[in-house]
């Protein structure tokens, strides 16, 4: 501003013919440094600047004489800012304004790597500087003791302000009255120390609970501009609200930083001064349980933990690199919390509890200085002030065990509130006795099969059901489903409208992802390739209350769509792209609110109600209970394999509203009931049975670098396994191993495929196959096999015909195998079969030329094995 320009009415110009002061009202003159529009003013030795005598350097421009700052001397000036950060903006100034350095030259990087580099420099010169124990004083702009409070300034007031209404005249002892928005019910948040219905009690917070309006205020951060490393463990009820703030200003206009939680995930949120950085934890945290966030900020990075999870790195924007903090370090909330939501993302305060607070290996109270009781202790980390916050009562989880893998969490909910009466009047309603707050109740979440208190109650979960709060939760697709996709789902809804299954590749529900749904009694297939949306959308819509199958077939950029026996809907993905990218989990019934976000074009967005009985996916079926990841809310649907109609330990497979029994060795017929004299016998398989061995003497004979196997057979049926031996895929129950993938390692198999006879072996270097095609084997008739492979070759022949021969590739000659032998078939996951069995018998099996195998007798597991 021109000296001889005009000043406003009510205001006159300060000396400096820069900044203006409003008449009758007075503040200090430093405090003009932090006036919004202000500019840093400091002394540089006129030898580095290159300016002449007298002058000095304000907001980036050349001030000479007269018009230079009269606020303070020299040696203050030093005091005032960084001498890192003026170097900084003198060489943004000239390589920008003046372009780049005089004499040319080529143009130096000047993002943050290059001002760190310089900021260093810098600062070993001042360490070179005070080793010598010399320099002119006043010569640099070295920071100060109190570098990171620019000018001192009295704390502010954290006493809150009472805010009584019509509604709210209820006498809180110096504390504040608030209407609880749910209820309109008046009560008291107790300033810190305080306590009760009308805080005149006096206590005492060692593990301090936050209430959503709640704060702690501690003094201003010292020695922190450059380097904080904080640690904070927390135990939150809901999934956002602010952890800890501090900054500069009380609007967080300038310089601050803060951790929030949103979306139950942890953000790191900073600003140096010119430009915002934040982080954001890759896991979310456990509601109701203690976490801990682990955050350090060097400069412009940041470096944040959440429990033992992932560390994930960030860094500020532009050229400053510390922060200045004025105003009182915040835990669990503000007392000015509504305006700083665009800058924390959450406008709210922590509902939960804080039981440790770490910050530069010092640890904070969340009471105030008590120099009687605690003499040894420094005020500097003692709470100033606060409100709302009570005690956090005990874990109560300490003396509950849950039953069967159960996990128990602390239930904050006030059941008994709703069973109180209060004397009601017409003036102001008498508040309930809300502090001290009713201690939280344990329960136990179940896993998927069990139930009650304790989780002590056994599910019969062959068919599960879904109440449109329930989901289950799956590996993801992955690179299974790059190019193409098979996709089974058996189902009986119980309304016109829910999401059965949903996969995506990002959280935010944006990029590819598929989905399979219900609409209005219709049923939709949608997917997203990357390059835009598919819906196929069934002809005729489906009956709620019964069972329907749904298939779909996508190869590349076309997908099928068949729905029970209707005519199947197909269509082309448009754009370009013809590769699906999944990487979130898969979902089935619905999606948790706090995992997954579905895609913004999804119909409908809420879950689905009904049952599901088989998933199928790549051809492959997946166990609904044992092959899930975990689950919520999922109950057992009314089908008859919920009354377990298998007896002698069989187990019921659902086929739409009947179902099959699968017998344990020993028994057969439709409900298990009858024995088998397990005696050397010619066993018959029915398509889904088989026979498994695993004994060290089967197994050498089958492993190593040679094999002989002879064998009796006959087949009714044109496909059906007859041999395999391999890795097994999982054990059942477990969810660590892609249940979508080809078996791993060696493997051996002999089976028919169109009634042709194949052998199939990998020896770790690539498989190797020999179909023998003289003639159909599935006509009934006993039939003789012999196998013999010798390192990469074997040869194959059949009723003593002419033999064939083949070759595995690569190098490798051994067939290594530490599991099972499988004869007439086999299972997976949970009792899954992969493919068909043999249906037929199978005998005389003999290993290594003289080692007769009893079938019977000799099996450590078998399952729907009758006599031929």
């Amino acid at each position: 501003v021109p000296l001889n320009a005009p000043v406003n009415e009510g205001y006159t110009l300060e000396p400096d013919g820069y900044s203006c002061t409003k008449l009758n009202y007075s503040k200090l003159d430093s405090a003009v440094l932090y006036e919004k529009e202000a500019s840093f003013v400091a002394v540089l030795d006129e030898e580095d600047s290159g300016y002449g005598p007298g002058s000095t350097f304000r907001g980036g421009e050349e001030v000479i004489g007269p018009h230079a700052s009269p606020y303070t001397s020299d040696r203050d000036y030093n005091q005032l800012i960084d001498r890192a950060d003026i170097l900084n903006y003198d060489r943004y100034k000239t390589e920008h304004m003046f372009g780049g350095r005089e004499g040319g030259g080529e143009e130096e990087e000047t993002g943050p790597e290059a001002y760190l580099e310089l900021e260093e420099e810098v600062e070993m010169e001042e360490e070179e500087e005070e080793e010598e124990g010399g320099g002119r004083e006043g010569a640099h702009t070295s920071p100060g003791p109190n570098l990171e409070q620019k000018v001192p300034s009295p704390l502010p007031d954290l006493m809150a302000t009472q805010s009584l209404t019509s509604l709210c005249q209820v006498e809180c002892g110096g504390g504040r009255c608030e209407v609880e928005g749910q209820s309109g019910v008046p009560r008291c948040l107790c300033p810190l120390g305080r306590g009760g219905r009308y805080c005149h009690t006096s206590v005492q917070i060692e593990t301090a609970r936050f209430h959503g309006m709640s704060w702690v205020g501690f003094a201003p951060l010292k020695e922190a501009y450059r380097d904080v490393q904080l640690t904070l463990e927390f135990k939150p009820d809901s999934p956002d609200g602010v952890l800890l703030v501090s900054g500069e200003n009380d609007d967080l206009s300038g310089d601050f930083m803060a951790a929030v939680l949103v979306g139950s995930y942890v953000e790191f949120r900073w600003d140096c001064g010119s430009g915002s950085g934040s982080v954001k934890s890759p896991e979310g945290v456990n509601l109701g349980e203690w976490n801990r966030v682990t955050v350090y900020r060097h400069r412009w990075d940041v470096w944040l933990q959440l429990n033992d999870g992932h560390h994930i790195q960030g860094r500020s924007q532009g050229l400053f690199s510390r922060i200045t903090f004025r105003e009182p370090l915040y835990v669990g909330g503000s007392n000015n919390l509504t305006s700083l939501g665009p800058r924390l993302g959450v406008r709210v305060g922590l509902q939960g509890c804080v039981r440790r607070l770490q910050v530069n290996d010092h640890v904070y109270r969340f009471r105030k200085s008590d120099p009687v009781s605690e003499p040894n202790l420094s005020a500097d980390y003692a709470s100033l002030d606060g409100f709302g916050i009570t005690e956090c009562i005990g874990d109560a989880c300490s003396e509950v065990e849950c039953q069967h893998g159960g996990k128990c969490v602390a239930s904050t909910q006030d059941d008994r509130r709703s069973n109180l009466t209060f004397p009601t009047t017409t003036t102001t309603p008498t508040p309930p006795p809300f502090f001290p707050p009713p201690p939280p109740e344990p329960v136990c979440l179940c896993p998927l099969g069990y139930s009650g208190e304790f989780c002590e109650k056994q599910l019969n979960l062959e068919v599960p059901s879904f109440n449109g709060s329930s989901h289950l939760v799956f590996p993801a697709l992955g690179g299974s489903v790059l190019s193409w996709l098979e996709l089974e789902v058996v189902f009986r809804p119980a309304a016109t409208d829910g999401i059965i299954l949903y996969e995506g590749h990002r959280s935010d529900g944006t990029g590819d992802f598929i989905a399979l749904t219900l609409y209005q009694a219709h049923v939709l297939f949608t997917i997203d390739l990357g390059s835009g949306i598919l819906t196929l959308r069934s002809i005729q819509p489906i009956r709620p209350g019964t069972w329907h199958v749904a298939k779909v077939s996508r190869t590349g950029r076309l997908t099928h769509l068949y729905v029970d026996q209707q005519p199947a809907v197909s269509g082309l993905t448009p754009g370009a792209f013809t590769m699906l990218s999944l990487s979130h989990p898969l979902y089935l019934g619905g999606i948790p609110p706090s995992s997954s976000s579905p895609h913004p074009a999804l119909t409908p967005p809420h879950a689905f109600m009904g049952c599901v009985q088989k998933l199928s996916l790549n051809g492959r079926p997946i166990h609904l209970v044992s092959g899930a990841v975990s689950g919520s809310n999922v109950g057992s649907c009314d089908h008859p394999c919920t009354q377990r109609p298998c007896d002698n330990g069989g187990i019921c497979e659902p086929h739409g509203p009947s179902y099959t029994c699968r017998c344990p060795l020993g028994f057969k017929d439709e409900h298990c009931q009858s024995r088998i004299v397990t005696q050397a016998a010619i066993p018959s398989f029915g398509g889904r049975s088989f026979l498994k061995y695993s004994g060290n003497d089967i197994m050498k004979r089958v492993s190593g670098d040679k094999l002989h196997l002879w064998l009796r057979f006959r087949s009714l049926a044109p496909y059906g396994l007859l041999i395999w031996a391999g890795e097994e895929e999982m054990d059942e129950g477990s969810a660590q191993a892609d249940i979508l993938l080809p078996p791993p390692g060696d493997t051996l198999s002999l089976m028919l495929q169109d009634g042709r006879l194949v052998l199939r072996y990998n020896l770790g270097s690539g498989f190797a196959q020999l179909t023998y095609n003289s003639s159909r084997l599935d006509d009934g008739q006993w039939h003789t096999v012999r196998i013999y492979r010798y390192e990469r070759e074997a040869r194959m022949s059949v009723d003593e015909g002419e033999e064939n021969i083949v070759v595995s590739p690569g190098d490798l000659v051994q067939l290594n195998l530490d599991s099972a032998l499988y004869v007439g078939g086999r299972m997976t996951v949970g009792g899954v079969h992969l493919t068909p069995g043999l249906t037929g018998c199978l005998a005389d099996l003999t290993l290594a030329t003289d080692y007769h195998l009893d079938l019977i007798t000799q099996a450590v597991a078998g399952q729907n094995i009758d006599y031929c």
